[in-house]
């Protein structure tokens, strides 16, 4: 990651999750490591009452603004590359990447075919957590681990509607305009 100029790497993993399978990059010098949990443990589990995966992606967004400040503010103060992940690195750090793609102005179906590729990439991995599941649990997993373009979509056009886009979520969130300039700079 050295190699690539990468300064520092975010965790968006709750503290279970941490618990469970730590981050061995905590323990380097470099690249710097931070957990900034975009969601919390309470919060876990109230998601998981959620109809859909799109339902979970708006309470995210709304009942946690505060933590996609955090991250938002550390991208733009950051110099250097940035690496961003969760758990499967589809949910958490996919609305993080489709804010910071639509900040660059981006074009939505490219948005959303990049969300898409994460299914692609991620097949292996999803077989064998599907294969582990309980059987009772494999319907509803398999669609919760799919990337079709309109969940994330879907999560752009709820920023749009309710906040007017990104720069307005990110505003009511309290990301000051000298960090959304600067990270829309560090974008163009």
């Amino acid at each position: 990651m050295r190699a690539y100029g990468v300064r520092l790497v975010v965790d968006l993993r709750t503290e279970a999750e941490l618990l469970r399978a730590p981050n061995p990059l905590a323990r380097t010098p470099a690249p710097a490591y931070i957990n900034l949990p975009l969601i919390d443990d309470p919060m876990m589990l109230k998601i998981d009452t959620a109809s859909g995966m799109l339902e979970r992606y708006v309470m995210m967004l709304d009942e946690r603004p505060h933590s996609f400040r955090a991250v938002f503010e550390l991208l733009a103060r950051t110099e250097g590359a940035v690496v961003v992940h969760c758990f499967a690195g589809k949910d958490r750090t996919g609305l993080v990447a489709a804010m910071m793609l639509e900040l660059a102005g981006v074009p939505h179906d490219s948005i959303g075919r990049d969300f898409a590729e994460s299914e692609i990439h991620l097949a292996t991995r999803f077989e064998e957590w599907l294969a582990a599941a309980a059987p009772q649990r494999r319907a509803a997993m398999r669609d919760d681990l799919r990337c079709p373009p309109d969940r994330i979509l879907g999560a752009l056009d709820h920023v749009r509607s309710r906040w007017g886009g990104v720069v307005g979520y990110l505003e009511a969130a309290g990301v000051s305009p000298i960090d959304i300039d600067r990270l829309c700079s560090k974008l163009a």
